[in-house]
């Protein structure tokens, strides 16, 4: 035994941050394989707490795994997701009545995300609170749902990771070929949530207060570069998406035609209109596609659809101008949906917010009567307001994030899984307040021993977990609205959830 710690010991010492990886992303990945173990849903190609748009990437990737292309159909989804359970079904097999071997692949592919950010965290946070930070990620109830179901918010936080990695990495100035990476880094994000494009300002912003004394004029060569090779990645995407955009004009050519220019999707203008109106809700509610015809498909051939698809942004805010005291209203529903998010715990059981709950139509689940929300989102505020001073000048890239995502879910809809899908900024600026209270006082021996003993606390989890994992699955109650035809649970509705 002595040998094997001596043996452990060095190696640690030899290889501190390999080894380091190695541990968060083991750790991660077995949580997530134990929450698999405990949930009734593990066979499932979605979760009970996050239907999202599992139908359409499970058949977007079958399609693609058999080799086979339907007609044209309207560019409304980013593609990577699928492409990515595409591949997987081409690897694994499409599905034969199970969707555990690809949903534990996902599971592996954030415990990596997880692995990867608490390696970059370590030269903003320090080692002890970046560990607390991946046990913090890695225990989340929200991405243990996330990321063990269809859902592109795993990928996208990849993505959004190495975004900042390489922001922090290069500073004002990248290198060529860091120039390079980050364009592409920022276009697969792109192809993953579209609205990963429109970062692009925030960062050059935050490269900007960066820049120190650089001259303009030996910055702005490498930043162009980066933002051509974004658009090099979107390139092949947006052809694709011309060639269909005109075949489904010719196919209506009573209408009048659609934009053949769509980078990515055409989405925005149809879900700014739905985002923005009189009976909006602040997020997504299906009665808002209903309403235009097709029971709630979009068909570029209804008039009143195609109105949306082109004339969307023109209609949200002609509205906006109208009626700017319900707008102002709308936008703070949007966040407050937003914020839901802090209402999920961590571990298997959501503590402390429980398993008793609702999940909005295409978003995860929040639980009912949850105290968390507020002391987090001051905490944010208060981590977001330490980002701006100049000793803790990188956190305001994280900073910069929060904003533009903020300002996405103000503009369009107000998801929960929007606020998770920021986990890699979203935890730094949480635990910033207390990384700056523990560097006033270094010498006290509290300080330093602050996140090794919240770490190991959080590590009981994982005990919790092995726990479940051992007994049986666990049983679930839903109620919401049912199909007349079927009678089963309409799951792009409103469904409330509760143990058995």
């Amino acid at each position: 035994m002595r040998r094997l710690f001596t043996s452990a010991s060095g190696l640690y010492a030899k290889h501190p941050v390999a080894l380091g990886v190695t541990a968060v992303f083991g750790l991660s990945l077995l949580l997530r394989w134990l929450y698999l173990q405990a949930a009734p849903d593990r066979t499932w190609p979605f979760s009970i707490f996050f239907y999202g748009d599992a139908r359409f990437f499970h058949a977007y990737a079958a399609d693609l795994a058999r080799g086979h292309e339907g007609p044209a159909a309207l560019p409304y989804h980013p593609p990577l997701f699928p492409w990515l359970l595409g591949m997987l079904y081409r690897v694994l097999g499409t599905p034969q009545g199970s969707a555990y071997p690809y949903k534990l692949a996902l599971a592996g592919l954030n415990a990596a995300t997880v692995a990867f950010t608490w390696w970059w965290w370590r030269k903003v946070l320090g080692t002890g609170w970046s560990l607390l930070g991946a046990a913090l990620f890695a225990g989340s109830f929200g991405w243990l749902v996330l990321s063990t179901t269809y859902s592109n918010e795993v990928l996208y936080a990849l993505f959004l990771s190495a975004t900042c990695a390489l922001m922090l990495h290069h500073r004002a100035r990248p290198s060529w070929p860091g120039a390079v990476l980050l364009g592409a880094v920022m276009g697969l994000g792109a192809l993953t949530r579209a609205e990963h494009l429109y970062l692009w300002p925030f960062l050059l912003a935050w490269a900007w207060l960066q820049r120190g004394g650089a001259p303009v004029r030996t910055l702005a060569p490498r930043w162009a570069l980066a933002m051509l090779v974004t658009a090099l990645v979107l390139a092949p995407w947006a052809v694709h998406n011309a060639r269909v955009l005109r075949e489904l004009n010719a196919r209506t050519p009573h209408l009048e035609p659609l934009p053949v220019l769509a980078p990515i999707t055409v989405y925005g203008p149809i879900n700014f209109a739905m985002a923005n109106h009189a009976k909006a809700t602040g997020g997504f509610t299906p009665d808002s596609v209903n309403q235009a015809g097709q029971e709630g498909f979009l068909d570029v051939a209804n008039p009143a659809q195609r109105h949306l698809l082109l004339h969307g942004y023109a209609e949200g805010l002609a509205w906006m101008g109208a009626h700017p005291l319900d707008a102002a209203r709308l936008w703070w529903a949007k966040l407050d949906r937003w914020l839901d998010g802090f209402q999920l715990g961590w571990g298997t059981t959501n503590r402390p917010s429980g398993l008793s709950g609702a999940r909005a139509p295409v978003d995860v689940f929040v639980p009912e009567g949850a105290w968390l929300k507020w002391p987090l989102t001051l905490l944010l505020l208060a981590g977001a307001a330490l980002s701006l001073r100049s000793a803790w000048r990188d956190c305001a890239l994280f900073t910069a994030v929060l904003l533009h995502r903020a300002l996405i879910t103000v503009a369009f809809f107000g998801y929960t899984r929007g606020l998770l899908a920021i986990f890699p900024v979203l935890i730094p600026l949480l635990l910033l307040p207390f990384v700056a209270l523990t560097a006033r006082a270094p010498q006290r021996a509290w300080t330093r021993r602050l996140p090794a003993v919240a770490t190991a606390l959080l590590l009981l989890l994982w005990v919790e977990a092995g726990v479940l994992a051992l007994s049986a699955p666990r049983r679930f109650m839903a109620s919401g609205s049912t199909d007349r035809a079927s009678g089963k649970l309409i799951q792009d509705d409103w469904v409330r959830i509760w143990p058995h």
